[in-house]
């Protein structure tokens, strides 16, 4: 499974996102545990500068951001 990473610019998008999340159907998600899903986003936050890189994007993992936040949950659906 991919993600389609939702672009996020504010804490009123991530709100809303993470509302989005909570609504989905967790049975396509690979960590439906809150154990499983915050291993899978530490997992995620401690690759995500090779990510970045590889996808050749200009976001710095180092620094905090409502966006890589964002993207953090977003993988943690299905990070293994």
């Amino acid at each position: 499974m991919e993600i389609d990473y939702e672009k996020i610019g504010s804490k009123e998008e991530l709100i809303s996102l993470i509302g989005r999340l909570c609504a989905e159907d967790t049975s396509n998600w690979e960590n439906v545990s809150t154990v499983s899903f915050l291993e899978a986003m530490a997992a995620w936050l401690e690759s995500s500068g090779n990510l970045y890189k590889n996808l050749k994007l200009d976001t710095d993992s180092e620094v905090a951001s409502w966006q890589i936040f964002a993207d953090a949950i977003q993988a943690a659906t299905i990070y293994e």
